[in-house]
């Protein structure tokens, strides 16, 4: 710690010293300082014994004047290491009483009217009184009968103890110190050197495990000190005596008279505790009595008093107008922000209009100071120089994009604002300094579809959800795990409160949630029934651990620490998630490769850069749409405004399903069952134009008869008994509706066979021929011995593909569709 020499107050100054003084005392809470026994005379911090926050419990020892500083363990560290060298155990020993050898504090003489303190624990007496009662004629008297002797009568005190920072009387006439620094004092007159009056001054004082004492110090740092200790406590961070106690001794060592001369808290011999500490002070004091309209004159604004955390710099802006003008933009933008990005879009603003500032210092003669002589040859510059580091990779084409949005918004609304007029901060600024339409850069590709996880991958992260909890705790893995089965965001999950999960009138449970993002309230979500017991196996933890706390303040997620009452809610998840991925074995997934017009599967490492909290929103989305939720549905279960919002979270059909079609066509068969063979580049470049327009849907898999594919598969000649056609062919994806069809012939012929009253004619055409259900058992023989001769690893794909393509599959046959319940398409998990 260096702390700054702190000159004199001249008489100019100290009216200002005393302001600041009654600023600090008018902040303070005056039942705070009653919770803490506070004295303006006395000056001594006394730690309670019940508080949420800096709570103080007596240690359960019996005798034991101490208290539990350390609130994990059970009793206080003197008594941990008596026991941790006994053999008793933990309920054995805090029934023995312990031997007080010593005294904590001080306490006064048991005589009447007594006013010095007492010789020693044990004799309960004075020295005066005890020299009474052991010199004396009274000698023979037993302590009570001493003290109901009319010859014995209290003293008055010698005064209190000459040590600055001791708030304990003297022990004698003689010594100006009390009992305890009258030991130090002898031990510190040995040093060479030794300043008695400096050491008055700074020692330390003598204080019980309770208690903080702040003589000594100015006023102005006692009244910082405590303001500060109060803030830290509002926001539920603990500060313990043991660690308060030598940063003040520090203080006092130092002679300083305010904590802003403490440059260096950091300094040797300082646990990071302190300077958390020092730090976190110095911040709350200068939030005292900060206004939104003071700080934003400043360039660095800070953004607690907006009502967020961190800072905003509007150093990248080099033009002082521009600059200015900026913090007018960034003031007026603020209050319409309602989520937590404000600050971070704020940042991005102003990197964009800082790469249009840095354009104008650039291209200007007059590095673009003058408002008035911007003009159209800049913003040319300015897009042409966006182009340049997009070119050379210096900023992608979303962020060129992004950033090209910004400054014309932004030139927009420094005109709508006024700033513009006649004796503003851009007086002057000419109508064609704008970005128009045509400066705008085209829309890069999507990068948003496609940034699903696998389901390899996904059921690898499910199966590893207890090292997660292991690592982090539970409330990251139930964040988590309502990520993947929810969809919904980061925020959204981690700020869920208590009584989250409601009921539909039909007993299907709903998640209850508020999208920051657009500021929508309330928002209900149906979910499945494990998604719902997760919760309520978290709602019971949390009531667990907060059983005072209301139900209507509590947050299903609560932060682990500085939460006392369980209202603040979880803050971030990624950085657990982020070491969580990074400590899992690879993750292998199956890729596929052409290889001399071979397809051969591959297993390689998943890429773990692209699993991160927000891929999970992705995943949701891409298994609804897989599971063939129509895309209306999906938009309201996304909660988005716009469908197009909406479908750039998933990969559209047609990608997924070429994927999925290289597979399954490769195991293609005719109505005979026999492979149909095409070499590799014909089979994908026909197929997928086959499907579009060269082919038509039928029961058991595809019709290319010209005739009935114009008319959309209504003018099938031979009604349907495709497996006699030479324009029919099927692939593994239908074979579970060739097995379906085989077990449909069967129990028609049986029903035909039986006693059933019909003419020879109809009973001989309604009756399935031989060779139909031959051809179809050959068929599905030669389907599945394919399949059986696959590699483990190919049939997974097969699975997989089949999957895909079932579910994109729609086949009218003249049934009247059925609207089904939402799918479950949560991912399978070992449950909490």
């Amino acid at each position: 710690m260096t702390a700054a020499s702190a000159p004199a107050l001249s008489e100019a100054e100290a009216p200002d010293e005393d302001q600041r003084v009654g600023e600090l005392l008018r902040a303070l809470d005056a039942d705070f300082l009653a919770l803490l026994g506070w004295d303006w005379n006395r000056r001594v911090i006394t730690w309670p014994r019940r508080h949420p926050v800096i709570g103080l419990p007596d240690c359960p020892v019996p005798g034991c004047p101490l208290a539990i500083t350390v609130l994990t363990r059970p009793m206080c560290g003197g008594c941990m290491e008596r026991w941790r060298g006994s053999s008793l155990p933990l309920d054995e020993f805090l029934l023995v009483p312990k031997e007080t050898s010593r005294g904590v504090g001080e306490s006064l003489c048991v005589v009447g009217g007594c006013e010095r303190p007492r010789d020693t624990v044990a004799g309960r007496l004075c020295q005066a009184h005890h020299a009474q009662h052991t010199n004396t004629s009274l000698s023979a008297l037993s302590l009570e009968e001493f003290l109901t002797h009319p010859c014995v009568t209290g003293y008055a005190s010698f005064g209190p103890c000459e040590v600055v920072a001791c708030y304990l009387d003297r022990a004698g006439r003689q010594d100006p110190y009390c009992k305890a620094h009258v030991r130090r004092l002898y031990r510190a007159r040995s040093a060479p050197g030794f300043d008695e009056a400096h050491w008055r001054r700074t020692d330390k004082a003598i204080c019980t495990t309770r208690e903080v004492s702040l003589r000594g110090l100015p006023d102005r740092l006692v009244a910082e000190l405590l303001y500060g200790l109060w803030a830290r406590t509002q926001e539920g961070m603990k500060a313990r005596p043991e660690c308060l106690r030598p940063l003040y001794d520090r203080l006092r060592a130092h002679q300083v008279q305010e904590l802003q001369e403490v440059t260096d808290p950091a300094g040797h011999g300082h646990s990071s505790e302190q300077v958390t500490m020092i730090r976190a002070w110095q911040r709350a004091l200068r939030l005292l009595n900060m206004t939104p309209e003071a700080e934003r004159v400043k360039d660095v604004w800070d953004m607690a008093v907006f009502g967020y955390t961190g800072r905003i710099s509007f150093a990248p802006v080099l033009q002082v107008p521009l600059r200015e003008a900026m913090k007018v933009w960034v003031y007026d933008d603020l209050p319409r922000r309602r989520n937590k990005n404000a600050v971070q879009h704020a940042r991005a603003i102003i990197a964009a209009i800082g790469m249009l500032s840095e354009s104008l210092c650039l291209q200007r003669e007059d590095r673009g100071a003058v408002p008035a002589a911007w003009g159209r040859g800049d913003i040319v510059a300015f897009t042409n120089r966006m182009g340049y580091f997009t070119s050379t990779g210096k900023i992608s084409p979303a962020r060129r994009l992004a950033f090209t949005r910004f400054v014309r918004r932004v030139l927009l609304r420094f005109r709508t604002l006024g700033l513009t007029a006649r004796g503003q901060l851009l007086e002057g600024m000419p109508a064609d300094f704008a970005v128009g339409p045509e400066d705008m850069p085209d829309e890069p590709e999507d990068t948003e579809a496609g940034r699903d996880l696998p389901d390899e991958v996904l059921r690898e992260l499910c199966a590893h959800l207890d090292e997660l909890e292991a690592q982090s705790s539970t409330e990251v893995r139930v964040a988590t795990e309502l990520l993947i089965d929810t969809g919904r965001r980061p925020d959204e999950i981690n700020t869920l409160p208590f009584n989250c999960l409601e009921q539909d009138p039909d007993g299907s449970d709903v998640l209850v949630y508020d999208n920051h993002k657009a500021y929508r309230l309330g928002r209900r979500l149906p979910i499945g029934a494990e998604t719902a017991a997760v919760i309520r196996r978290q709602q019971q933890r949390v009531r667990e651990r907060f059983p005072t706390t209301a139900p209507a303040r509590l947050r299903l997620l609560p932060r682990p620490k500085s939460n006392p009452e369980g209202t603040k809610p979880l803050v971030d998840v990624s950085g657990h998630h982020r070491a969580w991925v990074k400590s899992l074995p690879d993750i292998l997934v199956p890729v596929v490769a052409a290889d001399a017009d071979t397809r051969v599967t591959r297993l390689v490492p998943f890429d773990k850069k692209r699993i991160f909290p927000y891929a999970y929103r992705h995943c949701y989305a891409q298994r609804h749409a897989d599971a063939g939720v129509p895309v209306d549905v999906l938009k309201e279960l996304m909660d988005h405004r716009l469908v197009s919002t909406t479908m750039g979270y998933y990969r559209v059909g047609d990608e997924r399903r070429r994927e999925a079609v290289d597979r399954v066509t490769a195991l293609q068969f005719d109505r005979h069952g026999d492979r149909v063979w095409r070499t590799a580049k014909s089979l994908l470049d026909s197929e997928h134009v086959r499907r579009a327009i060269g082919e038509v849907a039928v029961p058991y898999g595809v019709c290319r008869e010209p005739t009935n594919v114009a008319a959309g598969g209504h003018a099938c000649p031979l009604r349907f008994r495709c497996l006699g056609c030479e324009h029919f062919s099927t692939d593994v994806s239908y074979l579970p509706d060739l097995q379906a069809h085989l077990a449909d012939l069967l129990r028609s012929r049986e029903r035909l066979m039986s006693a059933f009253e019909a003419d020879d004619w109809a009973r001989t055409q309604a009756m399935p021929s031989e060779e139909e259900i031959r051809r179809i058992r050959r068929l599905i023989e030669r389907v599945q011995t394919d399949l059986d001769d696959l590699t483990p690893e190919d049939r997974a794909q097969i699975e997989q593909a089949v999957t895909v393509v079932r579910r994109s599959r729609t086949v009218m046959l003249g049934m009247p569709r059925v609207r089904q319940p939402l799918p479950d398409v949560r991912p399978a998990r070992t449950p909490t």
